[in-house]
């Protein structure tokens, strides 16, 4: 019997062409399988056998099976679910990644609800930053360094919420407008802003807030919110800000 090509025995063949996209499909996956054990080959025993389980794909009578059971027996046209090169994280992902919000942030989100703040604070957050503004009317008098009882309000249950999430740095600013100031005590507003956020700070310390999470830095009338035109802007300048940062330690 003479010698012929693979291709002509595929070509005479009426059925050749469905045998042969099952065996090359085969042959895929097989690929993929070994390729797999290659790049796994430094992982321990259970993690490799987990990532490699997690490759699913369809036998030839519709189940869905771990390419590990899938080897151990004969199928017929598999077909891959999740592109190997997810899997291995070679492919960056299309969607964007969701901004989370911590629990903390829900916790203040609630306590700005149960209260009049809603007009007076300013909250946002970026992942594990968050960002928490007060209007300085509620905490301060004018020219003054020392706590409203209403800031001692607000800051009791801010205290309770750093106190069950110590995984987060505080960094405390006080700002004030650009209004002038020149007293025996502040000659200026530099000394006003860093006496109201250290008297902020030791509020803290005094609720049992340990003090190498925080810092206390004044800015004067260096980062405004919006301009110091009219006294309604100038009012929105003077507040303290809480920045919390989780800490990568914990």
């Amino acid at each position: 019997m003479s010698a012929r090509s693979f291709s002509d025995m595929v070509e005479a063949d009426e059925g050749g062409s469905a045998w042969v996209v099952t065996f090359a499909d085969m042959m895929t996956l097989l690929l993929v399988f070994f390729i797999l054990l290659y790049t796994l080959a430094d992982f321990e025993d259970e993690a490799y056998r987990q990532l490699i389980e997690s490759v699913q794909v369809i036998d030839g009578d519709g189940n869905q099976v771990s390419v590990i059971d899938f080897a151990s027996r004969k199928g017929r046209n598999p077909q891959p679910i999740k592109p190997v090169e997810d899997l291995l994280g070679m492919n960056p992902a299309d969607a964007p990644v969701e901004n989370i919000k911590p629990m903390i942030v829900t916790e203040m989100e609630s306590m700005i609800d149960s209260t009049d703040l809603a007009d007076s604070v300013e909250l946002e957050y970026d992942g594990d930053r968050i960002n928490l503004q007060i209007d300085g009317r509620f905490l301060f008098g004018s020219g003054s360094a020392e706590l409203k009882d209403r800031a001692r309000f607000i800051f009791a249950n801010l205290a309770q919420m750093f106190r069950e999430h110590a995984d987060y740095s505080i960094a405390i600013r006080g700002h004030t407008d650009d209004e002038p100031i020149s007293t025996a005590q502040f000659p200026s507003n530099w000394e006003l802003s860093a006496v109201r956020a250290t008297t902020v700070l030791r509020y803290f310390i005094e609720q049992g807030i340990d003090p190498v999470r925080m810092t206390a830095t004044g800015y004067a009338d260096y980062l405004p919110l919006v301009d110091n035109s009219n006294p309604n802007n100038r009012a929105r300048n003077r507040r303290v800000e809480f920045v919390l940062e989780k800490e990568s330690n914990h």
